[in-house]
């Protein structure tokens, strides 16, 4: 077996990959052992995958239904918004504040719930003392001291392109872009990419722009005509002569003196 992790380790990871994504990179092992398993085995002189198959017979099988593992744990927010798990802080909405959580927490990931409601999912983090959380819940939070963005933990984790936007921003330009993104960090950053292409980044043409992305496009449908419309049409006028029957007394004396002058 030692020999066989040996042979794997020389053939499938010289030279040492990069890997940025253990989900993705997971996949690349699977398609090396299957071409792997079309080589014959030193020993017996059949493939490794028919070896496989006889072998395949004698084994159990796998449960019907997965069988997850993970842990429950019921866990106070601090009054900075944070619950620890262990020595690491996973950040929370700030309002959730002196509660009590629930968190699953898995071998990979943690889940968070208050009161049946998710509030945070998170990737284990197996560092020391280290905070886990997400800038996008605090942005409400920014409304109150708007002028402090810049010193606040999770400011340089947002967007670059969001951090040189708010540093060039002030006073109620700055509000008006706090309340923009709140809208929109559920839906990207497009908008504000999209403004740069056009050269406008104020609010307004940020606003347009996140609507143009995030809002569907409403086209109504065409005007359904007859094929053949009516080609003769008398429409009776007769109920606008009394909306004004004083002009039309004066203007029936004016033609009345106009008859006399004439005479």
């Amino acid at each position: 077996m030692e020999n066989k992790v040996g042979y794997s380790r020389r053939n499938a990871f010289v030279p040492v990959p990069t890997i940025t994504s253990f989900n993705e990179f997971n996949e690349s092992p699977w398609e090396w052992c299957e071409k792997d398993a079309e080589r014959p085995n030193y020993k017996k002189k059949l493939l490794i995958e028919e070896l496989w198959k006889e072998n395949e017979a004698s084994l159990l099988h796998l449960p019907e239904y997965p069988f997850p593992v993970f842990r429950y744990a019921a866990l106070t927010v601090n009054k900075n918004g944070f619950a620890t798990i262990e020595t690491n802080k996973y950040g929370l909405f700030p309002m959730l504040s002196g509660e009590t959580v629930q968190a699953k927490i898995y071998f990979d990931y943690v889940e968070l719930s208050h009161g049946h409601h998710p509030v945070g999912h998170y990737r284990s983090s197996y560092k020391t003392n280290d905070e886990v959380y997400d800038w996008t819940q605090y942005v409400s939070v920014l409304f109150k001291k708007p002028g402090a963005i810049e010193h606040t933990r999770f400011f340089r984790q947002m967007p670059q392109q969001w951090q040189t936007f708010l540093e060039q921003t002030s006073g109620r330009e700055r509000k008006n872009a706090l309340q923009l993104l709140s809208e929109i960090v559920s839906d990207g950053n497009d908008a504000l990419e999209l403004a740069g292409e056009n050269g406008h980044t104020d609010a307004d043409s940020l606003c347009q722009c996140y609507y143009m992305i995030a809002k569907k496009e409403y086209r109504p449908n065409p005007l359904k005509l007859p094929s053949s419309p009516a080609l003769h049409y008398n429409p009776n006028l007769s109920a606008y002569d009394g909306l004004h029957p004083t002009k039309t007394k004066v203007f029936a004396g004016t033609t009345e003196m106009g008859a006399d002058a004439n005479v």
